[in-house]
């Protein structure tokens, strides 16, 4: 199947001509489709002071080429645009300094990670400009790709929009035993999946509307590791990618042009049970799945990597003319003890709510002088998520990892039988997931839960809990 199977690109690589405030004429056009290598995020090599692994975060300004003619102003953490990757053993401890270069007020949250209250980096733990947030903490949890991202009040759908993103991942005895890809950047590849739309100036176009909150910001545009169309070239072998929608809002279903079966092996916070083969993978905002990709039949060849929703092609892939390698994935991967025959009586509900001009959780907008939960440590609980919209929501908890007990009261899906700290929740639908908090969070700084689609998080729907003896 040929790249224009796929999709007809229309204005991709075509010059455009826009004209801004002054009616001076500005010629921007999109660089020609897929002649740029896809970038891989580096791993930041820590300080190690007495057992402790030392990180050094600055998010800063900064601007990229986005499009051939401008210079578009973005921000970033060590660099222009996104950040590098973090990397560090279960039982590590980590000490993490975030200096804020910015001219106005962030802070990084750590998603998926399973921290205290005072090192989750939420909206109470504000960073003003030139100023720094030193934290530490140890690594108790799986092997699983969680990420930072800003968690600024009313501002997380800004910032991120502008950069401010990066990935966090976890190793541990399971997943380095494990028969798998495991040379990054090689043959396990991380791939941040973004959309964005610009202004006529080649400047990133954030929200402009009611319905840019209403619906979440989605841009035509899509970026891959920070490259728009960008190209990989592999061995003829199988591939780990490491995949997230790093999008404000947007759902992804992705897939290859040729239609080929992938292996999905992990999912927001753990491997799965055993491996789940597929021909689509859908992906909320988020939301984070690895998948192996077998390219052995392609050796010489080039496909395609795309969403199958927008019917877009993302990322180029050509496969080396050699000899090809064989892989056996693992009949089985890891044994999932966490949340076993829950029987609880400890259900609590949150219902989504949604109107026009109005966003709020049991019929409550955010409010950052309120505790909204109390939520007892090490304790069991069953959450039942009911969304009243057609609308799907993102919904995520922090401080945790639960288990998906049901959609309506069905089995959910086979591949969302691992971990997760991010959970779809379709129109008009209910989830059952079983949770506990195993670190403490207090009224000066409580974990959040929220909708991922940011600018409804922005808006109201997200509420604040303590966890507590």
């Amino acid at each position: 199947m040929k790249r224009r199977d796929f999709v007809k690109l229309g204005i991709l690589g075509c010059s455009t001509t826009f004209l801004n405030a002054n009616t001076t004429t500005v010629k921007i056009s999109l660089f020609p489709a897929f002649s740029k290598p896809l970038p891989i995020p580096p791993i930041l090599e820590p300080k190690i002071r007495d057992g402790i692994k030392e990180f050094n975060l600055t998010v800063q300004e900064g601007s990229v080429e986005f499009l051939n003619g401008a210079k578009t102003k973005t921000f970033g953490v060590n660099t222009d645009f996104l950040g590098p990757t973090i990397k560090v053993q279960r039982d590590d401890t980590v000490k993490i300094n975030v200096k804020n270069s910015l001219k106005e007020n962030t802070v990084l949250h750590w998603h998926g990670l399973k921290v205290p209250g005072i090192s989750d980096g939420g909206p109470n733990r504000s960073i003003k400009p030139n100023n720094s947030w030193t934290t530490q903490y140890k690594i108790e949890q799986r092997a699983s790709m969680c990420w930072y991202h800003p968690h600024t009040h009313e501002k997380t759908g800004y910032q991120v929009f502008m950069g401010i993103a990066g990935l966090f991942i976890i190793e541990d005895e399971d997943s380095n035993s494990l028969n798998l890809p495991k040379e990054y950047g090689i043959d396990d590849i991380p791939l941040v999946f973004q959309d964005r739309r610009f202004d006529m100036k080649g400047q990133f176009l954030y929200k402009q509307s009611m319905h840019d909150t209403m619906m979440g910001v989605t841009g035509s545009i899509s970026l891959v590791n920070g490259v728009i169309d960008p190209i990989l070239e592999v061995s003829p072998k199988t591939i780990r990618f490491r995949i997230m929608n790093g999008s404000n809002a947007r759902i992804n279903k992705f897939m290859f042009n040729d239609l080929r079966e992938f292996t999905q092996i992990a999912g927001d916070s753990s491997f799965l049970p055993k491996p789940v083969k597929m021909k689509t993978l859908l992906l909320a905002s988020a939301e984070r799945a690895e998948i192996l990709v077998d390219f052995s039949d392609l050796a010489g060849k080039e496909i395609y990597f795309g969403d199958g929703f927008s019917n877009k092609p993302l990322l180029k892939i050509l496969v080396k003319n050699e000899k090809p390698q064989k892989f056996s994935i693992p009949s089985t991967l890891i044994e999932i003890e966490e949340y076993k025959n829950v029987a609880t009586k400890n259900i609590r509900e949150f219902t989504l709510n949604m109107r026009p001009g109005w966003l709020a959780i049991n019929g409550k907008q955010m409010d950052m002088n309120r505790i909204d939960e109390i939520v007892p440590l090490n304790k069991v609980e069953i959450w039942r998520i009911k969304n009243q919209q057609r609308m799907p929501h993102p919904f995520h908890i922090h401080g945790c990892s639960f288990r998906i007990l049901s959609r309506d009261g069905k089995a959910t899906f086979e591949n969302e039988t691992c971990l997760k700290d991010t959970v779809l929740v379709y129109g008009n639908e209910t989830v059952e997931i079983a949770v506990k908090f195993e670190h403490e969070s207090t009224k000066e700084f409580p974990y959040m839960y929220h909708c991922h689609i940011l600018e409804h998080e922005d808006a109201g729907m997200m509420g604040q809990f303590i966890v507590k003896r």
